[in-house]
């Protein structure tokens, strides 16, 4: 690998930061997602030159402030977490002592608000139809088939693998990625179950993954990446005539929304959301007539 120096460009610091221990020691899907994150930035353009042939030296926070405000127009969530995978970088480059300053600190990121958007049941049965439908998108249906069923974020059902199903006891082991929480869930949904025995016999020999990306490469099968995901979900959506506004990770939020609606208690609830806190469910909690039903159908009549 070409030497290191305050005078490389910024090219070179991210091509080390992604050969070093602390890159190496993240999850496979992490370091996706970090890789092409970084190589968004990397081709942005900041007054006509791309950020990956600025020197270390003429990185500034208004290089960085032009190409966030760039990485907007993909998303907030998109160009906050882009945000957050430089600061990795940059914090690399100041324990070699090749940069004195982090350029990304003290940008303003914008707050990015909570979704509230949720599917109605006909919505996700029209998608898992039309997914089911054709082999190529088999894998996605049984993605976000998963997610609704056990309200879980896609990021986690894209890497389940088999060893996390227990087939005998038609039960789903998970550990989620953003709390570390332990989830133990039974599988209710018939068709869900019988989906699983049919992937078992498409993938279970071939696969450790449940549901992986049918693009193969020189090391098997691997999961859909999120932008992979996102991609597919919308073609679909477009091609059932469903609302843009829908996106696969409100399946999780539908799933809790739902049991609330239901009137499961908050325990209950919690231990399927993998929640720490009771005040971490107050955005799904919704006054809706269909809440306010369960809660005073029991109620007593005064005569």
């Amino acid at each position: 690998m070409k030497k290191i120096t305050n005078k490389s460009n910024f090219y070179t610091l991210v091509q080390h930061y992604k050969e070093s221990h602390d890159f190496k020691k993240l999850r496979d899907t992490t370091k996706r997602d970090y890789q092409v994150n970084l190589n968004r930035a990397l081709i942005t353009k900041v007054n006509d030159k791309t950020i990956a042939n600025y020197k270390l030296k003429e990185l500034s926070r208004s290089v960085f402030k032009q190409g966030y405000d760039e990485w907007l127009n993909k998303g907030i969530r998109t160009a906050n977490y882009t945000l957050s995978v430089l600061q990795k970088v940059f914090n690399y480059g100041k324990e070699l002592e090749l940069i004195t300053d982090n350029p990304t600190r003290g940008i303003t990121r914008v707050k990015e608000t909570n979704r509230k958007v949720i599917w109605t049941p006909e919505q996700v049965k029209i998608f898992l139809d039309h997914a089911y439908d054709n082999w190529k998108t088999v894998n996605i249906g049984l993605i976000v088939h998963m997610a609704y069923s056990f309200g879980q974020r896609i990021g986690d059902i894209r890497e389940l693998q088999w060893s996390n199903i227990d087939f005998e006891k038609e039960e789903l082991n998970l550990e989620q990625s953003k709390r570390r929480a332990k989830v133990h869930l039974p599988i209710y949904d018939k068709n869900l179950m019988k989906m699983l025995w049919e992937q078992v016999e498409r993938f279970g020999e071939i696969s450790k993954y449940v549901a992986p990306s049918l693009v193969t490469n020189s090391s098997g099968y691997k999961p859909y990446t999120k932008q992979e995901i996102s991609r597919h979900v919308n073609r679909i959506k477009r091609e059932c005539n469903l609302p843009s506004e829908l996106y696969a990770s409100d399946m999780r939020r539908t799933a809790v929304t739902e049991m609330v609606e239901s009137g499961k208690d908050i325990a209950s609830i919690m231990s399927v959301s993998g929640h720490q806190n009771p005040s971490s469910l107050k955005p799904y909690l919704k006054h809706t007539l269909k809440s306010a039903l369960v809660a005073l159908s029991d109620r007593k009549n005064l005569w």
